[in-house]
């Protein structure tokens, strides 16, 4: 069996947003919009790319993504933010991530956006803060990630996430990049996992839907730990398996196992009204 590799995923195409804004003066702060031929208002999906939290890896391999999206009837809103090696070393990537999504009320009557029904969809790393924002109004007001007024995100498509960061820290997904982001170990930076990993936001009361490739055996052990906590904090999450993929098939529009997320995202959203 041969699985796509973080090369392949790197040659995947941008394609061109829209719109773009900026929420904020960096230049790594700002958001693409694609929207939908459909009629207004739009649900919306805040998508959130991954690539281990590094600078190397940026919103462009989604653009198929983005424009399969809005095919489907979504505007989406695909977000850049401050990654290890430009910036982002803890808090600074949780704040951008935050930002970017309640950047959003500014732009959503000019664009037609419905932001009673929002949906947070991210890969990999993305996946990882595509449930934290999902959490985010749990953070306490002490944390540096706090965010008074939060946006409301009503369901959640996290694809091959890093769902258990504190697990993660310490095993082999572990990485330089991500003891940056997180400001170190669970053990070390206890403060920061508890407002910044989704496993202990929980219940975060959104839904939540996490698809992990079969071959992607690292996350898909990970992901499993997470879905059962969430499912016993109270939170309806389900983890769906899908045969034969690995971790960059799950984002390659042509493939079976794009298909099968996309179902389970119009199945989501159908869900959410």
């Amino acid at each position: 069996m041969t699985l796509l590799t973080a090369e392949d995923y790197q040659l995947f195409p941008a394609v061109a947003p829209d719109c773009r804004y900026a929420y904020g003066t960096h230049g790594q702060q700002f958001g693409e919009l694609t929207l939908p031929s459909a009629a207004p208002p739009h649900p919306v999906i805040i998508l959130i790319h991954g690539g281990g939290y590094r600078e190397i890896y940026n919103i462009g391999p989604l653009g198929t993504v983005v424009a399969a999206l809005a095919e489907a009837g979504f505007a989406v809103w695909n977000i850049e933010y401050r990654r290890y090696g430009n910036g982002g070393d803890y808090p600074q990537m949780f704040l951008d991530v935050g930002a970017a999504a309640d950047y959003l009320p500014q732009i959503a009557q000019a664009q037609d956006l419905d932001l009673s029904r929002v949906i947070s969809m991210g890969h990999s790393a993305g996946g990882h803060l595509a449930l934290w924002l999902a959490g985010r109004h749990k953070i306490a007001a002490t944390s540096p990630l706090f965010a008074r007024d939060p946006l409301s995100i009503h369901g959640v498509l996290a694809l091959a996430p890093l769902a258990d960061v504190s697990a993660g820290s310490v095993g082999e997904l572990s990485s330089d990049a991500l003891l940056a982001v997180m400001g170190g170990t669970a053990r070390t930076a206890p403060e920061a996992y508890r407002n910044g990993c989704p496993g202990q936001l929980l219940p975060l009361g959104a839904r939540q839907r996490i698809i992990v490739g079969s071959e992607d055996k690292a996350m898909l052990a990970n992901a499993r730990r997470y879905t059962v906590a969430a499912g016993d904090a109270g939170d309806e999450a389900a983890l769906q398996v899908i045969a034969g993929a690995g971790h960059f098939e799950i984002v390659a529009v042509e493939t079976a196992a794009w298909a099968e997320a996309r179902a389970t995202l119009l199945q989501l959203s159908a869900e959410l009204g």
